[in-house]
């Protein structure tokens, strides 16, 4: 799997409602992300794997916890992108520059989120490499 670039911020150029529109898109894709876990979910408990495969139910066992993990650690960031976007909300509407503080709060986020993506998109490759070889012909 080739991997990713490291995170690089360039937020203390941008204005309120870039920085609002940013965190919308980035609640929207988070949003789509715990769609996609729940299907991954439902997947690993369906019997279409192939019955004689070896240490099948430990593998099984071994992605569920770990989405599990990815499952809850995309609820809190969701949690804090919702608190972070109502209170850049307040400031647009209140005509208030996002300032070093907010910028830095902006930054952590993109940090938090560039990094769960990473574990994302390592998971999925994990798993469907894994689901390849294991599924009913």
């Amino acid at each position: 799997m080739k991997k990713l670039k490291a995170y690089t911020s360039f937020n203390h150029t941008k204005t309120t409602e870039e920085l609002h529109d940013r965190i919308l898109r980035d609640i929207t894709n988070l949003e789509n992300i715990k769609f996609e876990l729940n299907f991954y979910k439902s997947l690993l408990s369906k019997s279409i794997f192939k019955p004689q495969e070896m240490n099948l139910y430990e593998n099984l066992v071994k992605f569920k916890r770990e989405l599990h993990v990815l499952k809850k650690a995309n609820k809190g960031l969701l949690s804090e992108l919702n608190l972070h976007v109502n209170q850049i909300k307040k400031m647009k509407i209140e005509g208030v520059v996002c300032d070093s503080l907010c910028i830095k709060k902006h930054d952590d986020l993109e940090l938090k989120i560039f990094s769960f993506k990473t574990k994302i998109f390592d998971f999925k490759f994990r798993l469907f490499q894994y689901l390849e070889s294991v599924f009913i012909n």
